[in-house]
């Protein structure tokens, strides 16, 4: 009997000092451990808000293996770039900084590229895209600001699709990255693009005049026409643009950050993701699921799995911005875990992020 109360006594002790040394481990606060090669991602927003030798070891000590950097949009860059102006505020190339990061401390960076925006791009610039007909315009005919209150290119001009290529390319080339991600590769609603240029490239396209501009082709006989010839504007871009990169460097890894759902992806933004996975256009995919709730997380991945078939590797995006408590986000990984999904990339990397997140992953 003495030996038993000896034995369980330490066995107790042993406990206790388990639930010291692991912390918050032992209350549930840590997702679950992670299989062997699982793919953990950050995106960080805006390059010129951190230290990217900072932010590398951050996300390294974390337990993360790559970052997804936003470098350049169809705007401006953050870097010196011979095919778009610098961003304003570039202090440093981010894009060299972030690679040479990378290296340091084994951790994969792909760089971030915004399809379309001018984000950033100077205010001549601007001007000039507007007057020449380069950007998307309302059913009245008014210049569009959607996101970043910035115009957006229009995919129906041949120039602009090639300078969504030539600027991916050109990361992949100039700098050791491991990859290149398209961004908001895609039109930003079912009410765009009604522009001029738009309607004299679809009416080339089909070989005839559309009679009346736009309502033929919002509601009347040439709507699913437009919307398919779209639809091809969009995948033609990614299409081009990843062969060009394969050549460029063999080793870059293209991807893209897609709507959660396929069918909104599909009916809403002319974005026909799951061909392009299909198509070999991609060699990974990262659906933005972003959503504090973990049902509709679920019923997403789920989706997304069946559709993908297992093609390529699946990586799923989570809104760490849309959760207020680290259970919520290790109950969002745990459940990419238990789905078999490749691997999870979060939106973002911040000081919130940092706080409440990333030291309790790490698994």
């Amino acid at each position: 009997m003495k030996t038993l109360r000896l034995l369980l006594g330490l066995g107790i002790l042993a406990l206790i000092a388990g639930c010291e040394t692991t912390g918050s481990r032992s209350t549930g606060m840590n997702s679950s451990r992670g299989p062997s090669g699982e793919f953990r991602g950050a995106w960080v927003y805006d390059p010129r808000e951190f230290d990217p030798d900072t932010v590398v070891k951050n996300l390294k000590d974390a337990g993360f293996n790559a970052v997804f950097v936003r470098l350049s949009s169809a705007g401006a860059a953050y870097y010196p770039s011979k095919v778009l102006p610098q961003a304003p505020g570039t202090r440093m190339d981010y894009a060299q900084a972030y690679a040479d990061a990378g290296r340091k401390y084994g951790v994969e960076v792909h760089a971030w590229h915004v399809c379309f925006m001018m984000h950033y791009a100077p205010a001549g610039d601007v001007k000039d895209a507007i007057r020449q007909g380069e950007v998307m315009r309302s059913p009245k005919g008014k210049a569009l600001r959607p996101t970043y209150n910035v115009p957006v290119r229009t995919p129906a001009l041949a120039s602009n699709r090639a300078l969504e290529r030539d600027a991916m390319v050109e990361l992949v080339t100039k700098y050791p990255l491991d990859g290149v991600q398209f961004d908001y590769i895609r039109y930003f609603s079912t009410s765009v693009d009604y522009s001029a240029t738009s309607r004299a490239a679809f009416e080339k396209e089909m070989g005839g005049k559309v009679k009346s501009w736009p309502h033929d082709v919002m509601d009347g006989r040439l709507k699913e026409r437009y919307h398919q010839w779209r639809v091809s504007l969009i995948s033609s871009t990614v299409r081009d643009a990843s062969q060009a990169i394969r050549a460029a460097n063999s080793h870059a890894r293209v991807s893209a950050a897609v709507w959660h759902s396929p069918d909104i992806a599909m009916n809403d933004y002319a974005q026909d993701w799951v061909s392009w996975v299909h198509d070999g256009y991609l060699d990974f995919v990262v659906p933005m699921n972003y959503t504090p709730k973990d049902e509709r997380l679920t019923e997403w991945i789920e989706n997304q799995k069946v559709l993908v078939r297992g093609k390529i590797p699946l990586y799923a995006g989570l809104g760490s911005y849309m959760l207020n408590r680290p259970e919520q986000l290790h109950r969002q990984i745990d459940i990419c875990r238990r789905q078999g999904v490749d691997g999870y990339v979060l939106y973002s990397y911040d000081d919130n992020a940092k706080k409440n997140f990333f030291s309790t992953i790490s698994n």
